[in-house]
């Protein structure tokens, strides 16, 4: 409901007074993606942190969208909010990027710079001012870069350090995509220096990204580090027996972003071919978009490249182990604990491993050269009762520290500091 009930004081039995409801305190929240359905890592953070906060708060959700809102979509996400205002992303996205870019700010400023967008949102402030803002990614701060914003207190999950993302990606590219990801490096790092500045609250997915953040954009107070979380129910095992293959792996994720292609890209030239020789493995690799690479990789003996699917359960229930190999992975990954949900071993490079409070061995397995993924499939195929244990480990490990409610607590409360101030 809207209100929260008053105590009423004792009153003369002649002559009761009858309290008006508390109105809930009102939150802007700014997403730069529709956050429902929660099929990529992004949607998956931002639609959970929508539901936690329209337990506390009535929330405005203000977002651009790059794909077609279904009606139901869109009356699942308005029986949450108070309100909900959205445009779409046009063809020209791309000149407002460039001109961003020439302005002396970011790409990825001008790519979710939707000006009708903005006047909605400033014409919501104006008619009745907001509590608290919440912004979900870096690139949306510039739609509360203003005057009408000045005195309402601004809450950044900045998620993820991307100019450290653009940085690593830079020295890993050659010719123009090393220019232009260097570029958007320095731009993204002028953004992130002007949050910590002007925020009043700065989250991020894990402590390590904070701090990461707290040296590169010297906030005046530390960066608050919240993980994500999982929906264990959800991604549990099924009750009767699986029939899962015990040679086949899995990998989920989107597969139009480059550290997922480059990192399947790596396992299925690097790994695979020396492990099938010795084992008939079948690789699953499940997610939306897949490039070019990606899907040339399904022609390769034992690759089975799927598009977007409407739930990938299925595939994580049927397979024995989860792989990824990310050699650039920032903050927690959502694939490695929904692998981890569903019961299964994962066998993880240390960076899609980064936040996840486990222990290798035991919750999962960590490991790095060409060698050492060998070993650990051999390992693991090999023995039924040990990846039986893992997946047992991984999946009691996510029930217990790993729920939503509880790993987004720390931003609720913050919201209500805020609120009573």
């Amino acid at each position: 409901t809207p209100f929260h009930s008053m105590s009423v004081a004792s009153q003369p039995t002649d002559q009761v007074q009858t309290c008006e409801p508390t109105q809930r305190h009102r939150v802007l929240l700014l997403t730069h993606r529709f956050p429902y359905p929660p099929n990529r890592g992004d949607r998956i953070r931002s639609y959970n942190l929508l539901r936690v906060l329209c337990d506390t708060f009535d929330v405005t959700l203000a977002c651009p969208h790059d794909e077609p809102i279904e009606p139901d979509q869109m009356q699942h996400v308005e029986e949450l909010c108070e309100s909900v205002i959205t445009e779409p992303v046009r063809h020209t996205r791309w000149l407002r990027a460039g001109a961003s870019l020439l302005g002396g700010k970011s790409l990825t400023e001008g790519l979710f710079s939707i000006p009708s967008l903005q006047r909605k949102v400033q014409a919501a402030q104006q008619s009745r001012p907001f509590d608290v803002a919440f912004v979900f990614c870096s690139s949306m701060f510039p739609y509360v870069r203003n005057e009408l914003f000045r005195s309402t207190p601004r809450v950044v999950d900045v998620v993820d350090v991307d100019s450290e993302k653009w940085r690593q990606m830079g020295e890993e590219n050659r010719g123009p995509k090393r220019w232009i990801y260097k570029a958007e490096s320095r731009r993204v790092k002028q953004l992130e220096h002007e949050i910590g500045s002007t925020a009043h609250s700065i989250t991020l997915v894990s402590e390590s990204e904070a701090r990461l953040f707290d040296e590169v954009a010297s906030p005046p107070q530390p960066s608050l580090g919240v993980s994500n979380g999982v929906d264990a129910e959800y991604f549990s095992p099924p009750s009767t027996s699986s029939e899962s293959d015990t040679r086949r792996l899995v990998f989920t994720g989107v597969m139009d972003y480059p550290p997922n292609v480059e990192g399947m890209c790596w396992f299925c030239s690097e790994v695979l071919p020396t492990i099938r020789q010795r084992h008939d493995i079948q690789l699953d690799i499940v997610g939306r978009n897949p490039t070019r690479k990606v899907v040339e990789l399904g022609e390769l003996p034992g690759v089975n490249v799927t598009s977007a699917v409407p739930d990938v359960r299925p595939f994580l229930h049927r397979a024995s182990i989860a792989i990824s190999p990310l050699h650039l992975a920032r903050g927690i990954q959502n694939k490695v604990l929904e692998a981890m949900a569903a019961g299964l071993p994962v066998i993880s490079t240390p960076q899609a491993a980064t936040g996840i409070d486990g222990v290798d061995g035991e919750h999962f397995l960590i490991v790095e050269s060409t060698q050492q993924w060998c070993d650990a499939l051999d390992k693991l195929i090999g023995d039924e009762h040990h990846r039986t244990q893992m997946g047992r480990a991984a999946r009691d490990l996510v029930v217990e520290r790993y729920a939503w409610p509880a790993k987004l607590a720390p931003i609720q409360d913050l919201l209500n500091e805020m609120t009573l101030t």
